[in-house]
Parts: C-alpha cells; sequence; structure tokens
C-alpha cells in the first residue's frame, strides 16, 4: 500500500494517522470524565435543594410561632390550658436576583417577485445570581400569611378571659379578628 511512496509522505501517512488514534484515545477519555453539563446539574440541583431547606425552616418557624404563642396565652390570668393552631394561606416566598439578557433581531428580505417577508428572532436568557459560597442572592422574603387561628382554652368559658386571648392573638399575630376563633375545652 505504501510501497510507491518516498519517506518523506510514508512519515506524513504515519504521523496523520497517529495522530488520529490520539484523538480517538482522547474522545474515549473524555467521554468517561463528567461534563461541565453534569457538574451544572449537580449546582443547579444543590440550589434547589438550597431552596427547598429554608422551606423546611419555615414550617419549624411556624411551629415554633405556634408554640411561643400558646406559651404566651398560657400566661394569661385564667385562661388555664392552652392549645393553639395556625394554619397558613401562603409559605415564605423567596425571591433570587437574576441577570437577564434578551435579544431581538428583525430581518427584512425581499425576493425578485416583489414578495417581502419580515422575520423576527428573539431570545431571552436568565441566569440565577449567586454568592460566593454558591447560595442565591435574595432580592426579597416575603413573610407566610396567616390563614386563621384556633386557640382552645380551659378558661375561655369566662367572657373576660376570651376577650383578652382573642385580643392578645390579634396583636401578637397582627391578624384581623374574623381570623381568630377562640373555644372553651372540655
Amino acid at each position: 500500500m505504501f510501497k510507491n511512496l518516498n519517506e518523506k509522505d510514508k512519515k506524513k501517512i504515519y504521523s496523520l494517522l497517529s495522530l488520529g488514534i490520539v484523538c480517538v484515545l482522547a474522545l474515549i477519555i473524555i467521554s468517561y470524565i463528567p461534563s461541565d453539563k453534569k457538574t451544572n446539574a449537580d449546582k443547579d440541583t444543590a440550589q434547589v435543594n438550597q431552596q427547598e431547606e429554608p422551606e423546611q425552616v419555615s414550617e419549624n418557624e411556624q411551629q415554633d410561632l405556634e408554640k411561643k404563642l400558646q406559651k404566651i396565652l398560657a400566661e394569661i390570668d385564667g385562661a388555664g390550658d392552652v392549645n393553639v393552631m395556625i394554619t397558613f394561606e401562603s409559605s415564605e416566598e423567596i425571591q433570587p436576583a437574576f441577570n437577564s439578557n434578551s435579544t431581538t433581531e428583525t430581518t427584512e428580505e425581499k425576493d425578485a417577485q416583489g414578495g417581502e417577508r419580515t422575520v423576527t428572532t428573539s431570545s431571552e436568557n436568565k441566569t440565577m445570581i449567586t454568592s460566593n459560597s454558591n447560595s442565591p442572592v435574595i432580592l426579597k422574603t416575603t413573610e407566610a400569611k396567616i390563614k386563621g387561628v384556633l386557640v382552645v382554652a380551659s378558661g375561655a368559658g369566662d367572657s373576660k378571659v376570651k376577650e383578652t386571648l382573642y385580643s392578645a392573638v390579634q396583636t401578637a399575630l397582627q391578624v384581623q379578628g374574623h381570623q381568630v376563633q377562640i373555644i372553651n375545652s372540655k
């Protein structure tokens, strides 16, 4: 096959074959190394997990809020044993910061027969801004909205105690009167 070629041409062919083999080996090795896409997917998963953690924390905070309110209401004279349940309309909302780029390209085409065509192409790219520790930068956090409060107290049979509990709940949680229900326990 290479008999009719001189030494210089044979060296070029062998060099090209060697280069081809090295390229094939490099592609095989690269396919086994995790790519940036996989790394980015892992980072995105980590960011989603970080965003889920605040929701779990807010559930704990909501339970803590119930316990604090229960403790405070139990201190009211005549309230007796107190149990509190708070329902929430929405959970805590976190708005992360984004960098966004949007481009719009319009192309007008005219053909020889007098026809015209306008093509508009637009694209938008959003990237979440993260801090040095790869946690998202938060622009705004909206607290969970309280839907209703139920208080069961052994002293709620007395109208003065019931009114005091009612006012205390409204003041402590900054909720309207129709969102609070005080019930006498057995």
